[in-house]
């Protein structure tokens, strides 16, 4: 046995008992009058490949689309929403942003590593952190968020984690919420097919030497994405993100679209890769009524934002 299971719970009272007092309660955090601690510049490249200010600017650029899109559909932004899940928070640099929009008791992160869940609670005292497993179902409540983000988390799920937490968020996400994601599209297929041809010539960066271990026929690969069928190559990580739903994963337009589609949810935004971020960007909204057996409402159609969204990204407007 582990744990506090394994403790003699008179001697545990003593322990207790004994601990540091805190001088005063923590205040919940208010990013308009203090900043939270970072964690070690590792942890922030081990998650997300940046740290400090580009990560920040990065996290900045998709929390500013995902504000953008739903005042252009619905007339209110991220505001205005009642409860918001950062899926696959890591530590919470989305989260940071977010807080710029949503209060602290509004705003969910979970991530499947509970160090960085924990991580989350302690930097971003008020919000709600929660660890959950790499397939779902999870304790969340259903129809408990109007709005959804995961920023490069879709991105490195096998297909069968995917559709299992595309199914999740269609639970959890009332009708009209939005879902935020970003997915790899026929853009990093292209660049692994590039980076093997770098290693091939003996100019590969490191960065590129990683890529081009992937997909051991390029070409197949292609075929299959074409065809409408994602691609997926496992990695092992850390012990927590496993081959067997995590690794690089790209999704065509034609897959998301049924996954989605089936889970509730319609495709309102798709910008590819290399517009807004490295990776395609895909807004979706929640069908009102779509377990209910009436007629779903008409969603509206997809409007043209990239070029303004472009120019707010890098400050010009």
């Amino acid at each position: 046995m582990t744990g506090t299971s394994a403790l003699d719970l008179d001697q545990l009272v003593d322990r207790l008992s004994a601990a540091d007092t805190l001088p005063q309660l923590p205040d919940v955090i208010d990013v308009a009058t203090g900043v939270p601690p970072n964690p070690p510049e590792d942890v922030q490249t081990k998650f997300v490949g940046l740290a400090y200010r580009d990560a920040f600017n990065e996290a900045r650029s998709f929390v500013l689309v995902a504000d953008e899109w739903p005042t252009k559909q619905r007339g209110a932004g991220l505001e205005s929403v009642g409860r918001v899940l950062d899926f696959g928070s890591g530590w919470g640099r989305i989260s940071r942003m977010l807080l710029a929009r949503v209060k602290p008791t509004a705003l969910y992160a979970a991530d499947v590593d509970s160090q960085m869940t924990a991580l989350v609670n302690t930097t971003l005292p008020g919000i709600n952190a929660t660890t959950v497993n790499p397939f779902p179902p999870t304790m969340l409540g259903t129809g408990a968020f109007e709005a959804a983000l995961a920023f490069s988390v879709f991105s490195h799920l096998a297909p069968q984690a995917h559709e299992a937490w595309a199914a999740e968020f269609g639970r959890v996400v009332a009708p009209g919420g939005m879902v935020f994601i970003t997915v790899l599209d026929s853009v990093f297929i292209e660049q692994v097919r590039q980076a093997k041809v770098h290693v091939a010539e003996g100019i590969a960066e490191s960065f590129e030497a990683g890529l081009a271990q992937l997909f051991d026929d390029i070409d197949a690969t292609a075929a299959e994405f074409a065809a409408g069928r994602p691609v997926y190559t496992p990695r092992d990580v850390d012990g927590v993100r496993t081959g067997d739903y995590y690794g690089w994963a790209a999704m065509p337009e034609r897959y998301v679209t049924k996954v989605w589609g089936d889970a509730g949810f319609d495709i309102v935004q798709w910008v590819r890769s290399g517009v807004l971020f490295p990776q395609a960007m895909v807004g979706l909204v929640r069908r009102p009524n779509v377990s209910s057996g009436d007629d779903a409402q008409p969603v509206p159609q997809r409007r043209p934002l990239v070029q303004r969204l472009k120019a707010r990204i890098s400050g010009r407007a």
